[in-house]
């Protein structure tokens, strides 16, 4: 066991909010998407396909990333190259739940009826095809200077804070991205609320399911930003990348 600061049972707290928001979204998502918004389809129903849409983008860009970014200060007694391996497979999963989403986007707009809706006009599309770009960018960089046994330590060392920095960054950018899309929906499919001036059954769970993901985001950059909170070494670790170089190389 290591000896961690006295605030460490905070952080284990907060981790364990950021599960119980993680919960408190997929409930409202799911329950505003099949209970009140038609549930999903797939081309032929274009409307229907764009559901699949802010599930995916939530799951994925949101909820998966936020996991990777915390599981090192949240499960800490765990050893290093589990955690390690544990947060490059949780962001490759968020990067395909993610390109399926923008595939669905663009499918809803593409095949929508009666004419196809132009592609790429909003600034929540410019922001999350930015904040994609970054993303990929960031995991295929990290795979290849933490994960694979080619880069030498010190650069390893040197790149350590701008991967962090910019991790956190991006997970920024995914939650305005995510909060400007929830909005941008709720302003063209709430019509309840924009065309009968009500407060109906889907824009509670709407904003439950806004509130919950902002929450949720909340409690990860609480966790990532405070230094305090970096996981220390456990006595038995080394730093070795999860794939290593043949001995006899």
């Amino acid at each position: 066991m290591v000896e961690e600061g006295p605030y460490t049972q905070v952080c284990t707290a907060i981790y364990g909010l950021q599960k119980l928001f993680a919960l408190g979204m997929f409930v409202s998502l799911f329950v505003w998407i099949f209970a009140h918004a038609g549930g999903i389809g797939m081309r032929d129903e274009p409307t229907l396909e764009f559901n699949i849409h802010p599930m995916m983008m939530s799951i994925g860009m949101l909820f998966f990333n936020g996991e990777a970014i915390t599981v090192y200060r949240g499960v800490r007694q765990v050893q290093k190259k589990h955690t390690k391996l544990a947060h490059m497979i949780i962001q490759i999963a968020g990067l395909v739940l993610i390109t399926f989403g923008l595939i669905t986007a663009l499918d809803s707009h593409n095949y929508a009826k009666p004419k196809p809706i132009p592609n790429f006009m909003s600034f929540h599309s410019w922001l999350g095809i930015l904040t994609i770009s970054l993303f990929s960018l960031q995991l295929f960089g990290g795979i290849g200077i933490f994960a694979l046994p080619y880069a030498s330590m010190d650069l390893r060392k040197k790149t350590m804070p701008i991967h962090r920095i910019s991790g956190v960054l991006i997970f920024v950018l995914a939650f305005a991205s995510s909060m400007l899309g929830y909005s941008e929906k709720a302003a063209w499919a709430f019509k309840c609320w924009t065309a009968n001036g009500e407060f109906c059954a889907m824009v509670f769970w709407g904003n439950m399911f806004a509130l919950c993901m902002s929450l949720y985001a909340l409690c990860v950059l609480s966790i990532v930003i405070n230094p305090e909170w970096i996981r220390k070494p456990l006595p038995s670790e080394t730093h070795v990348p999860l794939v290593q170089r043949d001995r006899h190389e």
